[in-house]
């Protein structure tokens, strides 16, 4: 009986410790922000900053549309 109380003693710490780290694992916090890293470059800062709307984001997302339906079998820029 002593065995089994021991066992037991030494599971329940592990046990609730393995629980209360379960939710540890992602760095998004519940609002959905994402801690930037402090020693990101000068590029990461901006892209973090930047909006995802600029001319400067359409116009890439407009140039990475059009290269992906280049890229398909079948329906190019000029069909």
């Amino acid at each position: 009986m002593g065995r089994v109380l021991r066992c037991g003693a030494l599971l329940l710490p592990a046990a609730a410790l393995a629980l209360l780290t379960a939710g540890c694992g992602s760095r998004k916090l519940e609002t959905g922000y994402t801690p930037r890293p402090l020693n990101a470059s000068d590029t990461e800062r901006r892209a973090y900053y930047s909006g995802k709307y600029t001319k400067e984001a359409v116009r890439a997302e407009q140039e990475r549309e059009a290269e992906f339906r280049a890229r398909k079998p079948g329906i190019g820029v000029g069909s």
